[in-house]
């Protein structure tokens, strides 16, 4: 997984600063707290191959301005894996309610358009109660209540498959603070990072295993997936583009190996389920970027190795059980406190007992 700094600062003023580090930064690695001293690679699962090398890709840096920039942010939320419990989760609603805000906030800033893809559940929590103001809401994913809440990501890949324009989507664990160079994002197709994602059973991607069950019972495999011979998937922090049709196209491939019929069979073989999201979502992204026709990837980190660097790229994102850390928690406790106290008073007053 990809290691991304949590901005710190001292100061309990209103005026503090969105960004820099003091002498305790803190790094999300798969959900591990690293301060000054500790190692960088301790790994989320990796397997260490020196001689692997990410694929290139157009990173967009700070300063980096597009003739026509992406303008929409999209965020999603398929409610019943989060009160399932399925995945990686927060400790308590109130600090997940403080992320949807800091998120939001955060990008409202830097894109013109935002938009919700949710259920019911989902719009009572995120615009009645927390009263975020997205410009556009489709409930669309009240059509998932029949489907296993193990694939916490269909709801993402749905919401995908929505979009009509250029977008980013926006994990709500992702913040993007002053100066992340949103004016320059324009690629075909925009992640986070390149991501190793070797063959083999070891790694946590483990796509032959997919492969090989969805084969042997006779389900629907896409043949961009069947014939990729690459080891590289994209990390879906942050997700879209402008190649609107690949985009779709992509989206609707995963959706189909989650939810066709012919699958099943494959699938109940390989439970527990939530070990297969990032197969359906990231590795399926990068077999469709580069195990057919060159495609524009643009990304905010060139690598992994890259996103282990101190180079500031206004750009958090808890990954995994990072999200259960109290340490983060109260950072984003006091993030939200200082920097939208009336949207903090909410959250305080809905969830603050917990």
């Amino acid at each position: 997984m990809a290691v991304v700094t949590f901005p710190l600062h001292r100061s309990k003023t209103s005026a503090m600063p969105y960004y820099g580090y003091d002498h305790v930064t803190a790094v999300a690695i798969g959900g591990r707290l690293l301060a000054s001293g500790v190692p960088a690679h301790s790994g989320y699962g990796e397997i260490i191959e020196p001689d692997w090398r990410a694929p290139r890709v157009r990173v967009v840096r700070p300063g980096d301005r597009a003739a026509q920039p992406i303008r929409r942010a999209v965020w999603s939320f398929w409610s019943i894996p989060y009160r399932r419990q399925h995945g990686r989760h927060w400790p308590s609603d109130y600090f997940h309610a403080l992320s949807w805000i800091l998120s939001f906030r955060l990008a409202a800033r830097l894109f013109p358009t935002t938009a919700l893809v949710t259920d019911d559940w989902g719009h009572e929590l995120l615009v009645d109660r927390l009263r975020l103001p997205f410009d556009d809401i489709s409930l669309t994913l009240n059509g998932l209540a029949g489907q296993d809440p193990s694939w916490w990501a269909l709801g993402k890949l749905h919401a995908y498959r929505e979009q009509r324009e250029p977008f980013l989507h926006i994990d709500n664990d992702v913040f993007l603070w002053p100066g992340f160079p949103a004016s320059g994002l324009s690629g075909e197709v925009i992640a986070q990072n390149p991501e190793h994602a070797p063959a083999s059973d070891a790694g946590y991607y483990r796509p032959s295993a997919v492969a090989a069950a969805i084969r042997s019972t006779g389900g629907f495999l896409p043949k961009e997936f069947s014939e990729y011979t690459g080891e590289t998937a994209l990390c879906t922090g942050v997700v879209g583009g402008t190649a609107i049709p690949l985009l779709r196209r992509y989206a609707d491939l995963g959706i189909r190996m989650v939810e066709s019929a012919e699958n099943q069979a494959a699938w109940r073989r390989l439970a527990p389920l939530e070990d297969y999201n990032l197969v359906v979502e990231q590795y399926l992204l990068g077999a469709l970027c580069w195990g057919g026709a060159a495609t524009d990837v643009q990304c905010v980190f060139g690598s992994q190795e890259d996103s282990y660097r101190d180079d500031d790229r206004r750009f958090t994102h808890l990954i995994a059980s990072a999200k259960s850390d109290l340490h983060y928690m109260r950072l984003l406790e006091r993030r939200v406190r200082n920097h939208f106290p009336a949207d903090f008073e909410i959250a305080r007053r809905r969830f603050g007992d917990q």
